[in-house]
């Protein structure tokens, strides 16, 4: 993917590499195979991950070419932190909790309709639930926040319903309780 300065983003090559070995030379002949076909006056960095192979064939990049900036990915970088995040007993059980509140207010459309119900009362804003995902790392962030954004409409629910909600929520405690 070429980025141009005015944010225009081209597919110069899509390329099968699934059955190559991505060792540091492959990678790099790949890499200088694309420079040479736009021109390493048009490049100014290379963004990727920072796996071992990746970086070595920056290394040699950067050398060969000193002009082309090494740029490590930050969004890769902030989802190798947040997998790790995740991994935490205390995170897991949070997020585990979380995705249990959110799957039965979306799988109950009683539940669902009076959360909606709450949210307008409580004038609550910024929308409703989110589910965590465990290939998207932004969705551990918008499914606990979701949670606390809407921590008064949940309670005046769960208060007010409890007979109908705590046999699930106390079903799932048990299994989250066998987890641990």
């Amino acid at each position: 993917m070429l980025v141009t300065n005015s944010r225009k983003e081209y597919l110069l090559n899509l390329e099968d590499l699934s059955s190559k070995r991505h060792t540091a030379e492959h990678l790099t002949t790949v890499i200088e195979e694309v420079i040479n076909k736009v021109g390493v006056n048009k490049f100014s960095a290379i963004i990727s991950d920072n796996g071992s192979n990746v970086a070595a064939a920056h290394r040699i990049i950067s050398e060969k070419y000193p002009s082309i900036l090494n740029i490590r990915c930050i969004a890769h970088c902030i989802n190798l932190i947040s997998s790790d995040i995740v991994k935490i007993n205390q995170v897991k059980i949070l997020v585990k909790w979380s995705n249990i509140v959110t799957k039965f207010f979306k799988n109950s459309a009683i539940g669902m309709s009076l959360l909606k119900s709450a949210i307008e009362l409580k004038n609550i804003q910024g929308g409703g639930l989110k589910t965590y995902v465990e290939t998207r790392w932004t969705t551990v962030y918008e499914c606990t926040s979701s949670i606390w954004r809407l921590k008064d409409a949940l309670q005046h629910v769960f208060f007010k319903y409890i007979k109908y909600i705590k046999k699930f929520f106390y079903d799932n405690l048990i299994r989250i309780k066998i987890l641990i």
